[in-house]
């Protein structure tokens, strides 16, 4: 069971474009372990979507789900 992440913005310096990680079964053991992986996240603001939704809170995640950590951004 795999999940792949998308890094964008900032988070690209620290952890690069994507990767596929198992699925850890929910979204916080996830992100905890990107969190081990890479130190640095954990001092970056971010919001997280699922499948192109921005979800808060914990939630499962599903074999070839992908998730992505969006820094703050603006637009014009």
């Amino acid at each position: 069971m795999a999940v792949q992440v998308l890094f964008f913005g900032q988070l690209t310096d620290i952890a690069g474009n994507s990767m596929g990680m198992p699925a850890a079964g929910t979204l916080r053991a996830l992100e905890q372990e990107l969190w081990r992986q890479f130190p640095l996240l954990q001092t970056k603001k971010y919001v997280i979507s699922v499948n192109q939704q921005i979800v808060t809170g914990d939630s499962i995640l599903r074999d070839g789900d992908t998730v992505a950590l969006l820094p703050p951004f603006s637009g014009g």
